[in-house]
């Protein structure tokens, strides 16, 4: 007969303790459930911001979990309850000190109540605990400048611009309201270091009228703001803001006329000593015709009529007379006489229709203000011209034109040339 097989300790350990073990895991199983449906419940309150009465349900069930303690203080907020919501926002940080959110939003309601060292602590948590981001210390900049500490306020401020350029507007309005606009203390406080910052107040300057301030910051901002410069200036154009344009302008040129800063009544190289840019078709400087086979137009040095060059027109068959050939835009001040002086030759011009020059308002009618007699047929040597006209009280720039006069019939031929040099315009009374 077969002995029974004997039980040893280990058996009869497995035997007994296993039932303990499973009822242990189940009971732990059940506390995790209970737990995780206690928190979910409690993040499914907090997520309605709105209803205070649930998100401080949520805030008791989970009275350890900064979510729901936020969610509850945004809820406070809404209602106008900012001393509890307060307390409930220093419990969240309580929870979870190193969230810089967190610290941003108790800043944001204790300066709403006016406890400003209280906002000041916070936003210095926040900065503490996000550097580089930029919302903590424009947060932490706008409320040392509401505590009069406008330097400190300016340098926190600088660096959430510089952190993010969508603030750097509304940095340079501060800065103009803090500083009773005066420009030299608002580029201290912006102190630009980008192309892009550079633009950003030059633009605001010009804007306001700050002619010399707007230019030396364009000058700053070096070549690679040309294409700004230039999108700039046909802006100004557009809107016949004429005095903002010739700073712009001037901004881009090293051979700006040193006797006006202005650049009222100043026409840029009237004798043609310079190069004239080609491509420069928007501002202040000589235009010249394009695209029209029988107008060439250049600088010459043959026989000048004042300096070492003048500029040479040649006609060789059919243009329209109303083209122009070449012209310039100039500053003057309304209501103002002014004279206008230069000087011209010809050589074997031949045509129904002579050339002249004629002085526009560059304002929206384009009124013609005075238009000069003529020039001669054939060939002549040089002789000075003068014409006055008179601007309206709305009249802040005119255009310079050489063109030729109306013809009776098409085609208009015209050949030979005509050389131009020595263009002034003077203010009188």
């Amino acid at each position: 007969m077969a002995s029974s097989p004997q039980i040893n300790d280990r058996t009869l350990a497995r035997r007994y303790y296993s039932p303990l073990i499973a009822v242990a895991i189940a009971v732990l199983c059940l506390w995790g459930m209970w737990s995780a449906g206690r928190g979910g419940i409690s993040r499914l309150f907090s997520t309605y911001q709105g209803w205070p009465a649930l998100t401080d349900k949520g805030a008791n069930m989970s009275p350890s979990d900064p979510e729901a303690r936020f969610a509850y203080a945004v809820a406070l907020s809404r209602i106008g309850e900012h001393h509890e919501a307060i307390r409930e926002f220093e419990r969240a940080v309580a929870l979870r000190p190193r969230h810089y959110l967190l610290w941003m939003e108790l800043g944001r309601i204790r300066s709403q109540v006016g406890d400003l060292q209280g906002a000041l602590a916070a936003f210095k948590e926040a900065v503490r605990y996000a550097p580089y981001y930029a919302q903590p210390r424009w947060q932490l900049g706008d409320v040392l400048y509401k505590m009069n500490r406008r330097d400190e306020a300016f340098a926190e401020l600088r660096r959430a611009a510089a952190s993010d350029p969508n603030l750097l507007p509304s940095f340079i309005d501060l800065a103009w309201a803090a500083y009773g606009e005066d420009a030299d203390a608002v580029r201290q406080a912006v102190q630009p270091q980008t192309t892009a910052t550079y633009l950003a107040l030059a633009r605001f300057f010009a804007d306001q009228g700050e002619i010399n301030g707007a230019s030396h910051l364009f000058r700053a901002a070096g070549d690679t703001a040309d294409w700004e410069r230039r999108q700039l200036l046909k802006e100004l154009l557009a809107a016949n803001r004429f005095l903002e344009s010739y700073t712009v302008w001037a901004s881009g040129r090293e051979d700006r006329d040193s006797g006006s800063q202005s650049g009222v009544a100043v026409i840029t190289d009237g004798s043609f000593e310079s190069e004239i840019d080609a491509e420069d078709d928007e501002g202040f400087g000589w235009q010249l015709v394009r695209d029209m086979p029988t107008v060439r137009v250049a600088r010459d040095n043959n026989e000048p009529g004042a300096g070492t060059h003048s500029l040479r027109v040649d006609w060789n068959g059919a243009s329209h007379p109303s083209t122009s050939v070449v012209s310039q835009l100039v500053l003057v001040e309304p209501k103002m006489r002014y004279r206008l002086n230069f000087k011209a030759r010809t050589q074997n011009v031949v045509t129904g229709e002579l050339p002249v020059v004629t002085v526009i308002d560059a304002g929206p009618d384009g009124r013609t203000l005075v238009q000069t007699e003529p020039l001669p047929s054939g060939t002549s040597g040089w002789q000075e011209y003068t014409v006055q006209f008179a601007t309206s009280g709305e009249t802040r720039a005119v255009r310079i034109i050489v063109q030729r006069q109306n013809c009776t019939g098409e085609p208009c031929p015209i050949f030979g040339r005509v050389w131009f040099d020595a263009f002034s315009l003077q203010k009188f009374s």
